[in-house]
């Protein structure tokens, strides 16, 4: 008796089919194709937030450097001690305007999406644009 159930336990217990096997590894291809989509979307909206984030706070850095020089910082040298800084793979160029505003323009290298802001009318916005054709990524540029 005790034999027959042990050859009987052996028999079921002898794997997987090529059938089961063959639709693991389909759900797990069904998966991946829209899991991975999904993941590079999220790491372009990431860059594209820190390039907000970068041309925020230049603004803050701007009105700080303008509230204690009453002037707007003319080269890139005065808005690193001043305490800007631009997050890796992130280009951002200022104009300074003779009126007493200025504009930046920001974008990531890999997502390629323009972002600007115009201290005189309007704030913050998005593109329409990519980045522009001279920028290299870690520079702040000011003219």
């Amino acid at each position: 008796m005790l034999t027959r159930i042990k050859t009987s336990t052996e028999d079921r217990e002898a794997g997987f089919t090529l059938i089961e096997l063959l639709v693991v590894v389909v759900i797990i291809g069904i998966l991946a194709a829209i899991a991975i989509p999904v993941f590079l979307n999220q790491r372009n909206a990431a860059r594209n937030a820190s390039v907000e984030s970068d041309i925020r706070n230049m603004a803050t850095v701007m009105e700080t450097y303008y509230t204690t020089n009453d002037a707007y910082p003319t080269d890139a040298a005065a808005l690193t001690t001043a305490g800007a800084q631009v997050s890796s793979g992130n280009y951002v160029a200022i104009v300074v305007a003779a009126d007493g505003s200025y504009t930046m323009e920001g974008c990531n290298l890999e997502s390629n999406t323009l972002f600007s802001y115009d201290s005189a009318g309007g704030g913050f916005q998005e593109g329409p644009g990519a980045c522009p054709a001279g920028a290299s990524a870690d520079t702040i540029s000011v003219s």
